[in-house]
């Protein structure tokens, strides 16, 4: 499996200055960032003939302005609506610098998923602006670069961070399907499982009757479950999951039924 470097966890200007990083070795040591601010549509820029971007026998020459749009989340693409209309609001500005001389190639990095789909649209419409080329570098490409420039991976900020739970979308999809098929059940389920339980007022008069301590309740629930809550609910709530989604709450609808059966043979919930 590919190794995932979590470019997500990365502050904004983190990601710009790992962008510039890459750009130094792509295009050149005249590779120049700008301040952080009003940046007219540049986070940084070059002059001159590239070292190797995007290929040592065609490399680019003349002005290169590099954006970076980094996003918070890791199952972000490229193809999603929001990252067309932040491309968008850049137009006037690369349309702008594109008159004054100053843009005669566009490079946009990301650690979104890069799609053949959004390659197509959102590559011609920078194109339109009279670039002579538009590059959109998405997390796929990032990631090589980082797997091929060591000093680059021991600068990254979260490198010695814990790692965190994660997991590739396929592999939630195989976990909740699997647990579907053991799940399954013949009894139409009355339970909303997509119902935050944390909000319940009566909380702590359940765990009382559950037989569930206060220890047990903050140390594993709280600690070790309730962090991870969001990143599966992002995954759940994402259209492109809805069947996925679906299997999930059915799922938990029927576990919820299997431990209300078997609730009495317990002395706790846990």
């Amino acid at each position: 499996m590919r190794r995932d470097y979590r470019l997500y966890e990365l502050s904004e200007s983190e990601f710009e200055e790992l962008v510039v990083k890459i750009c130094v070795k792509w295009l050149g040591e005249g590779v120049t960032p700008f301040a952080p601010g009003r940046d007219g549509g540049r986070d940084g820029k070059f002059n001159g003939k590239a070292e190797c971007f995007p290929s040592t026998t065609q490399p680019l020459e003349g002005d290169v302005v590099l954006q970076a749009k980094h996003v918070a989340v890791f199952d972000k693409s490229c193809s999603d609506k929001d990252f067309e209309r932040l491309l968008k609001k850049e137009h006037a500005k690369i349309k702008r610098l594109g008159k004054k001389g100053l843009c005669d190639h566009y490079m946009v990095f990301t650690n979104r998923r890069y799609t053949g789909g959004a390659d197509e649209k959102l590559i011609a419409g920078l194109m339109a602006l009279g670039v002579k080329s538009a590059h959109i570098i998405g997390i796929e490409r990032l990631n090589t670069a980082l797997d091929d420039m060591q000093q680059l991976r021991e600068w990254l900020p979260n490198r010695k961070d814990t790692i965190p739970f994660r997991f590739e979308p396929d592999d939630l999809i195989e976990v909740i399907g699997a647990v579907h098929d053991y799940a399954d059940g013949s009894v139409m389920s009355a339970f909303n499982s997509a119902r935050d339980f944390e909000k319940l007022k009566l909380r702590e008069e359940k765990n009382k009757i559950n037989g569930l301590s206060d220890d047990y309740y903050n140390q594993v629930i709280v600690n070790n479950s309730f962090p991870h809550f969001s990143r599966i609910d992002h995954f759940l709530s994402n259209p492109r999951n809805t069947e996925i989604a679906a299997l999930y709450h059915d799922s938990a609808d029927e576990l919820k039924q299997k431990i209300l059966a078997a609730r009495p043979q317990f002395e706790t919930f846990r």
